[in-house]
């Protein structure tokens, strides 16, 4: 079911909502709409709970924000210093920004430690390209 699209993803809940108020088990309706009996059940229960509104697709993953190993303030602090100054100008033994050089300004300015591939994300999301850091 979820590598339909969130149209057919719907009209199958509809169906499965349809055959049970028809009358049919949670089993016989998995076994017709190709559903564990599990999945009926959760679909009924979202129904029963928000009627047409709990057959809806809702968006996937996870919420803008979860998951980050620094605030939104930490962030703007670090973005300010890669733009105003130079890594030297920092006492970081780097001639010119990298993701190494942000590493180690994050670390000593928070006390986070993240990967460098993380850290690749997180310039990324801020707008620095390998061509462009500052």
């Amino acid at each position: 079911m979820r590598k339909l699209p969130a149209a057919a993803q719907e009209e199958r809940r509809r169906q499965v909502i349809g055959l049970r108020q028809a009358g049919m088990t949670y089993a016989e309706v998995a076994a017709q709409v190709g559903l564990s009996a599990t999945g009926v059940l959760n679909i009924c229960q979202r129904y029963a709970e928000r009627g047409a509104a709990g057959l809806k697709t809702g968006p996937r993953g996870p919420e803008p924000g979860h998951g980050r190993f620094l605030s939104a303030k930490q962030e703007a602090t670090a973005r300010g210093l890669i733009r105003r100054h130079t890594p030297d100008e920092l006492d970081l033994p780097f001639a010119l920004w990298s993701r190494a050089a942000v590493r180690e300004l994050i670390w000593q300015r928070f006390g986070v430690r993240l990967a460098v591939r993380t850290m690749g994300t997180y310039l990324a999301r801020w707008g620095f390209t390998a061509r462009r850091l500052g």
